[in-house]
């Protein structure tokens, strides 16, 4: 049985939000070992804080502190494409304004970006909402 973890994340005005991933790890020592990886990919692209963890056990060993200002309002929606050949919305709360432009556009090549995601990879330790992997990141913007 694979593992969901539900990162809860915080802003610097204390508002909370939380993600939850699908996780391919089928033991809960692994599933944490990914999830650590992916806060690291997450913190690169983010201004909120993880606060903590929660698979069947709460973990709060790979929580980092938000930067100020973050904001949980202020997140980044990306176009994917998956295995199956969909297009998917992922949303990323908090999502750091730093990594767009002008224009509110994210470079969907950006190394920060691309570290991300390349844990929904096929070779990757998460899946999308029905078990799917990514091919592609088409695009990236800053929500409204």
């Amino acid at each position: 049985m694979a593992f969901r973890a539900t990162l809860e994340m915080d802003d610097s005005m204390n508002r909370t939000v939380s993600k939850s991933l699908e996780c391919e790890a089928t033991v809960l020592a692994t599933a944490i070992t990914d999830v650590a990886a992916l806060l690291t990919d997450l913190e690169a692209i983010s201004d909120l804080g993880v606060v903590k963890v929660s698979y069947s056990s709460k973990d709060t060993s790979g929580a980092f502190d938000e930067n100020d200002p973050s904001n949980v309002d202020t997140g980044a929606t990306f176009r994917l494409r998956t295995t199956l050949g969909e297009v998917v919305s992922y949303k990323i709360p908090g999502f750091k304004q730093s990594l767009a432009d002008g224009n509110g556009q994210i470079d969907p090549a950006g190394a920060e970006v691309v570290a991300y995601f390349a844990n929904f990879l096929a070779a990757g330790a998460f899946t999308l909402s029905k078990g799917d992997t990514i091919v592609a990141i088409l695009s990236g913007a800053m929500d409204q």
